[in-house]
């Protein structure tokens, strides 16, 4: 069977994935920053460890030059799915707490690999939508983003806020990715994947419901009757999808040096609150869960919408639908409150 190296391993989109990869019947290795996130993973996936379908690896820091060398060197593989991320959003000097690490860290494995896995057909980068939305025009009525599509933002920009920053780190990042392939015409081909705000049940290690991340974090706000539905994307993804669509690029022969924009669409945050009335009375009344608007799921004249044609077409994609990522999600978070979480 052939070999993958996942980098981050632990985290929400990478559990997804690593699931997907072992039910397609991969060999994984799994990199971690340290040998406590592995636990979980080990415990979660305990027959796949057995059977030595899945293992770990640590990486303490990816921007370090050579980070991911020793793994690379120990092992053959086959592909690369490069999930990690420097996750930091607020710095003092953005430059070099941001940016800097989201470049070293994609271009760093990227070197690597061109120098001690021959082997490695195929690399799978995780960017972002982020790398392709025009922030200034806000909702812009009309306009259908595709894989076409490059946010303008410049590094003048990103180093006025930390937001714009983090946004600035991912963009710059996938825009070296391709740089690397032009300038070194490596063995491998590459493929990157830009989902939107990723929702959808976690399967990751939750240590509490407060600790979510930011996606998460908006339904279950809403779900909990801590907040109002809030803006954070018009678009969405269902962090299974994502996975699907990061495991089907590994093999597909069109998927080779191509970008993705992977989302099933448009979502309004109201759809939240809306659905979580319909379907959870009780809990809504007992919880004091914020209506919102009800119904009223985007403003007058409209969002921006997306084309997904590609990823439909090359990699085979079928986008779950809202109300079952919404079933799913909330499901998980009430079995998260019975474990005290």
């Amino acid at each position: 069977m052939s070999r993958v190296l996942l980098t981050g391993a632990n985290g929400f989109v990478a559990v997804a994935v690593l699931q997907a990869l072992l039910d397609k019947g991969y060999n994984v290795i799994g990199t971690v920053r340290s040998e406590s996130k592995t636990e979980f993973l080990r415990n979660k996936f305990s027959t796949s460890v057995k059977e030595s379908k899945l293992g770990f690896a640590i990486v303490e820091d990816i921007t370090v030059s050579g980070a991911f060398d020793d793994v690379l060197k120990t092992h053959a593989f086959d592909a690369v799915v490069h999930t990690s991320s420097p996750s930091k959003t607020e710095a003092t000097d953005i430059q070099n707490e941001l940016i800097e690490p989201a470049i070293k860290g994609t271009t760093g494995i990227l070197e690597s690999i061109n120098t001690w896995a021959p082997t490695v057909k195929r690399v799978v980068i995780t960017g972002t939508f982020g790398n392709i939305v025009n922030v200034p025009k806000g909702e812009w009525p009309g306009k259908v983003y595709t894989e076409k599509d490059w946010n303008p933002q410049t590094l003048e920009e990103s180093l006025t806020l930390p937001v714009l920053g983090y946004v600035g780190g991912k963009l710059f990042a996938e825009r070296a990715a391709w740089d690397f392939v032009e300038k070194n015409k490596p063995h491998f081909s590459i493929t990157t994947l830009c989902p939107p705000i990723i929702l959808g049940p976690p399967e990751h290690e939750i240590t509490s419901l407060k600790k979510l991340a930011r996606s998460l974090t908006d339904i279950y706000d809403v779900f909990s009757g801590a907040t109002e539905p809030r803006y954070s994307a018009w678009i969405w993804a269902d962090v299974r999808d994502v996975a699907r669509a990061h495991v089907a690029a590994i093999d597909c022969p069109a998927a080779a040096n191509e970008r993705y924009l992977i989302s099933a669409g448009n979502y309004s945050p109201q759809a939240i609150a809306d659905y979580i009335w319909k379907h959870y009375p009780e809990r809504a009344v007992a919880k004091g869960v914020k209506k919102g608007t009800p119904g009223k799921l985007y403003p007058e004249g409209g969002v921006f919408t997306i084309d997904n044609s590609k990823s439909v077409k090359d990699l085979g994609m079928h986008y779950n639908d809202f109300d079952s990522m919404m079933s799913d999600t909330l499901k998980k978070f009430e079995e998260l409150e019975a474990e005290g979480k």
